[in-house]
């Protein structure tokens, strides 16, 4: 599978993954506000919740990149300025380097703070 259709599937199945993990948390909440202490002790949930920090990640991920491969070139730069659009490989680099490093960080405190 080539690696564009494979972050196709990611962001769609993600978002699918999304929908269900909100709408069971939401039918907890409406049903009993006390099981959530309950359910924040439980394996399962605390795997399915990392599971959405990592793929909600992911899903930022493929999104952020499309938008910096199709808006941090040398050509949409350009229309702004010479310089940046000589600089384009550049700044598309830095803008990934810091979703990057956000997105690592984020799965890192969230994880730590989910399974202390």
């Amino acid at each position: 599978m080539k690696l564009g259709k494979f972050i196709w599937y990611l962001q769609r199945y993600s978002a699918i993954y999304f929908l269900l993990f909100l709408g069971y948390m939401g039918s907890i909440g409406f049903t009993d506000r006390f099981s959530f202490q309950f359910l924040s002790e439980s394996l399962t949930f605390k795997l399915s919740l990392s599971f959405f920090i990592i793929l909600a990640c992911l899903h930022a991920f493929a999104g952020l990149w499309t938008i910096g491969t199709d808006y941090l070139t040398k050509r949409t730069l350009g229309f702004i300025s010479p310089f940046l659009s000589s600089h384009a490989d550049f700044i598309r680099k830095g803008f990934e380097f810091i979703f990057i490093f956000i997105g690592v960080l984020l799965i890192f405190f969230y994880l730590l703070i989910i399974w202390s």
